[in-house]
């Protein structure tokens, strides 16, 4: 039609130039996006190498299932790559003593006691910035939220209990403010985010519905990259001195979600540890489950008396003797766990030296930028 006018249309450049956040996701090497690992190298295989850079992770269960020890292990790993740890201690739980016997370095840990969700945002976001303008070289920053259903705003936190408001619905609006104005530059800063929650029951559930709910909305489900279910069993006990002492507990460590890999098995029956025998520090035995996996993978052979053999030559007897042979033999150790494709800290380590680039600088960051946006998020 005469009169029509002529539509420009944008070459490539200049919309990469316009928008610079853009890019094809080919010419991405994911090889060089790191991951986080734990020292529990069959967590690390059914969660496809840890937590990545940037993503979140969800732990939830019920109490003494092992949440906050898996998140030690995550915080240890992070030290251990030469990174920092952010600690919001919203349970007030954090001790040092604690995280010394964990393998922590407290030089290497900012504490961070509050409950207040508002406070917690403005923290999260100040910290981040300081901590990546001065580990410029990839290292690892982990942010770890103890708990979050412990959390709370602002005004409810400031006023008498006989004139709170009793909608909860607005302390899920505002944990889901906070991942909607944070997630994208925590995620640009490169900051692991493990996020500690507890595991509720919902009356309401129907008869073939999941009774099984977590506090604080469901921002965070959505968010996360990683969701984790840690249900506890039974108490392992053994005899030290002459006398039957508590040791640990049977944990079953579930994948609800993974966003970033396929999901993995269920860890069954991993055992916590308390000062037992081949456990370097409190927590997960790092080679647990590690024979299943092996076996899936076709690596190894499994008889059905029990006898363990690689490429047709028999190693033992015994899933206890196939567990103290790998941790005799370094290299026997190293090979399975290479063919596995389990993600390590020494494969991290490697990684992280290999890169001559950084991937997270702190240009055109502004934690202050973000629009309001009254969409409800009510549900608890």
């Amino acid at each position: 039609m005469a009169g029509r006018k002529k539509i420009k249309i944008p070459t490539l450049r200049e919309i990469q130039k316009k928008f610079p956040s853009q890019y094809i996701a080919g010419e991405v090497d994911e090889s060089k996006r790191p991951w986080l690992p734990t020292r529990f190298l069959a967590f690390n295989k059914v969660t496809g190498g840890g937590c990545p850079f940037g993503k979140i992770i969800e732990l939830f269960g019920e109490e003494s299932s092992g949440k906050s020890l898996m998140a030690y292990d995550f915080a240890y790993c992070c030290q251990y790559l030469g990174g920092m740890v952010l600690w919001v201690d919203a349970e007030q739980s954090f001790t040092n003593d604690w995280a010394t016997k964990n393998g922590l370095d407290l030089d290497k840990i900012v504490i961070f006691r509050s409950t207040s969700i508002e406070a917690i945002s403005d923290w999260v976001a100040n910290m981040a910035l300081y901590w990546r303008s001065q580990l410029t070289h990839n290292e690892p920053i982990l942010l770890v939220l103890d708990s979050v259903s412990a959390l709370d705003t602002d005004i409810n936190l400031n006023s008498e209990m006989l004139n709170a408001s009793a909608d909860m619905g607005n302390r899920a609006k505002a944990i889901y403010k906070y991942f909607r104005i944070r997630n994208e530059m925590l995620y640009s800063l490169g900051i692991t985010q493990v996020y500690i929650n507890q595991l509720r029951k919902n009356l309401k559930a129907g008869m073939f519905e999941n009774p099984d709910t977590t506090p604080g909305g469901k921002a965070l489900a959505f968010y996360a990259s990683i969701r984790i279910g840690l249900y506890g069993g039974k108490q392992i006990t053994k005899k030290i001195k002459g006398k039957e002492r508590k040791i640990g507990r049977v944990t079953s460590i579930r994948t609800i979600k993974n966003k970033v890999a396929t999901p993995g098995p269920t860890l069954k029956g991993s055992p916590l540890y308390n000062n037992a025998k081949y456990v370097d520090s409190i927590g997960f035995d790092r080679l647990h489950f590690l024979d299943e996996i092996l076996i899936e993978e076709e690596i190894i052979e499994k008889t059905k008396s029990g006898t363990y053999s690689y490429r047709g030559k028999t190693l033992c007897r015994g899933a206890e003797k196939f567990a103290d042979l790998l941790r005799e033999d370094d290299d026997l150790r190293r090979k399975l766990i290479r063919k596995a494709g389990i993600n390590t800290l020494g494969a991290t380590k490697k990684l992280l030296e290999s890169l001559n680039e950084n991937l997270y600088p702190i240009d055109g960051i502004n934690s202050d930028e973000y629009e309001d946006d009254e969409q409800d998020e009510s549900d608890e």
